[in-house]
């Protein structure tokens, strides 16, 4: 008898560089493609001055302290009408 994980989800704030950068490693596996998502990982400053945009959002998928997948997304101003877009 196999027991399943138990997932946790979290919103990532200016404080969880960290958990971002691990999110990256987690990508870079997903996508085949570590060379995008880890040959030139931006500075701790520049991650968390991005973490703490209005207008970027990410989640993260945790078992225990491990982050395991996520999403990141942009939300993006219309013109053609008053509303706003996420692009996941």
């Amino acid at each position: 008898m196999s027991i399943a994980p138990q997932y946790t989800y979290r919103q990532l704030t200016s404080d969880d560089v960290t958990l971002l950068k691990e999110l990256l490693r987690v990508f870079g596996h997903a996508f085949n493609d570590n060379e995008t998502y880890q040959h030139a990982i931006p500075t701790d400053e520049y991650l968390t001055s991005l973490l703490g945009k209005e207008y970027f959002i990410v989640v993260v998928a945790m078992v225990g302290k491990t982050v395991v997948g996520g999403l990141a997304a942009y939300v993006l101003e219309k013109f053609e009408q008053q509303r706003r877009e996420i692009y996941i």
